[in-house]
């Protein structure tokens, strides 16, 4: 998080009052000028700690209250002390009223604090930290109440977010690691991804699964009279729309895909066999299939950070890599504005609506459209109306001025999308509704037919060796390994958790998915499981 704080130059004093010292500032007293620790003391008394807690003290200015939430600390707690007005930080510094030798305790200049949700999401990495809360710990925080509220925002969501990732690789990161290396054996037979980057000099849609794709189709079939006509423009689209486009006679020339579940399979039902299709590599490997080798083509999506996966984009084999985005939608734009020839080719979206409305979740003939007209009936209603009244949702108005329903996640992918592509030249919002979007709004109109000029390339022959020549030596690691772990190496004590570390700390596909994953263990428990996994990845090599 970045802000600007412009200080002016005005004196600190420091008051003696009948209970302790108080602090003038700007004319306001920072503490009572009656009791000045008798505040902040009650609000430590009244506060209620859980391990693993993160407090922002938010302008300690005199410390006043840390000695007693040291005293109050269950385990595994860490006091930030946050002060943004420099004046107060350097007041703080030359009366020397926090330095503190205790290691529970880290010190910020206001330079640092910008910095300071990153340094948090990598305390939170240790699995000690998991929660953030605030105290206030002086009045000197009304200068800047709007910073501390973002400073506090952004420093909850920092640890937060590595929680929601370990949960998100507990449930699925030893699937996303087997579709890894599933796909992997494909990947030599496949159309590279990027003899599509800078190639496409047509206009380009690209569609997600949202109501205003509907909308956009019909004004489309209006527009081109003969249907032929959609050839004018390069069609893009999430999984999810792939249904929807089909049954209005329009035939994308590509669809996204990066479900690694076999549930995505039913949106893929009856689909010509020449669509084009761009797989995420931890995606469900049975679209290889499907797809045939040279209509799929793969990117690969940085789903953790881990040494096996930096090791993996470093091999020359491997196609571009993209950070998650969680959404589908926003991937396939991402690589539609590297698909097109140049900065002067328009891009319209429409169907990343982020939202829905009251009974309505996907636009039409959508998977979740259709599974809905499946199990219908008198007792479960067609329209899904407990989407709409579900824990976390909100109203909003739309881009339309009509009442719209969006939830936590949804919302952060638009602000996700208005982050990554706020800027970004001929970029058009085509969507009739859903949340407003950080592009101008506009809408493919007539276009000159032209043709695909797209590379056609193939994976050399040094590439398919090397691809086999590093599945080959995970293999043997992995074999290597499992006699390690059964006894059947000469090595003891510390030279055999020496040879273990050394193979299963860079590879954490072995437990990147346990629920004390987030970093490798030499407990007996811990092994006993790799122990397991090492004969489920060695089927995948």
């Amino acid at each position: 998080m970045e802000e600007k704080i412009i200080q002016k130059p005005c004196a600190v004093q420091k008051i003696e009052t009948s209970q302790g010292f108080s602090v003038s500032y700007k004319e306001h007293l920072l503490y009572s000028k009656y009791n000045p620790k008798k505040n902040i003391i009650t609000a430590i008394e009244n506060l209620k700690l859980l391990p693993g807690t993160i407090i922002l003290c938010c302008s300690p200015l005199l410390g006043y209250g840390i000695t007693e939430l040291l005293n109050k600390f269950p385990s595994a707690c860490l006091l930030v002390l946050c002060e943004v007005e420099q004046e107060l930080f350097d007041f703080t510094t030359v009366e020397n009223t926090l330095q503190f030798s205790d290691n529970r305790i880290i010190n910020c200049t206001p330079d640092e604090l910008n910095n300071l949700p990153l340094r948090l999401y990598d305390l939170a990495t240790t699995g000690l930290y998991k929660r953030v809360t605030r105290l206030d710990m002086s009045a000197g925080t009304q200068f800047h109440k709007e910073y501390y509220d973002k400073l506090f925002t952004a420093c909850s969501d920092s640890v937060m977010t590595f929680w929601k990732n370990r949960i998100t690789l507990t449930k699925f990161g030893r699937r996303y690691s087997k579709n890894l290396f599933e796909n992997l054996h494909y990947l030599s037979d496949s159309k590279p991804i990027t003899d599509f980057f800078n190639t496409i000099e047509k206009p380009i849609i690209v569609f997600g699964a949202g109501e205003s794709t509907q909308k956009l189709i019909s004004s489309l079939q209006a527009q081109n009279e003969n249907q032929s006509n959609f050839s004018k423009y390069f069609i893009l689209c999430a999984d999810t729309a792939l249904q929807p486009l089909l049954k209005n006679g329009i035939q994308p020339d590509g669809v996204f895909v990066e479900e690694a579940q076999s549930v995505i399979t039913k949106a893929f039902i009856g689909v010509p066999e020449d669509i084009h299709i761009f797989a995420g590599l931890s995606s469900i490997p049975n679209l290889a299939h499907k797809a045939g080798s040279k209509n799929i083509s793969y990117f690969f999506t940085e789903y953790t950070k881990a040494s096996f996966i930096e090791n993996l984009i470093s091999k020359s084999f491997m196609p571009p890599a993209n950070l998650p985005f969680g959404s589908v939608g926003l991937t396939a734009v991402y690589y539609a504005l590297k698909f097109r020839k140049d900065e002067s080719v328009p891009v319209y979206i429409s169907g990343l609506d982020f939202s829905y409305s009251t009974g309505i979740t996907h636009t039409k003939n959508a998977l979740a459209h259709i599974l809905r007209l499946i199990t219908g009936n008198r007792i479960n209603s067609i329209a899904n109306y407990s989407a709409a009244y579900g824990t976390g949702t909100e109203q909003f108005t739309d881009k339309s001025g009509k009442k719209f329903i969006t939830t936590p996640s949804l919302k952060n992918y638009a602000i996700m999308f208005n982050n990554l592509f706020g800027d970004t030249k001929n970029l058009f919002d085509s969507g009739e509704c859903g949340i407003p979007l950080a592009i101008p709004r506009a809408f493919p109109g007539p276009s000159e037919k032209k043709e695909l000029n797209i590379k056609t390339s193939a994976f050399s022959q040094s590439h398919k060796n090397e691809i086999q020549n590093y599945l080959e030596n995970e293999k043997k690691a992995l074999e290597y390994l499992r006699d390690l772990l059964t006894g059947k190496t000469e090595f003891t004590g510390e030279k055999l958790s020496e040879e273990i570390a050394n193979i299963v700390e860079p590879r954490e596909y072995l437990y990147l998915h346990f629920a004390d994953g987030w970093k490798f263990s030499m407990s007996q428990s811990f092994l006993n499981r790799i122990r397991t996994e090492i004969d489920y990845f060695l089927k995948l090599m």
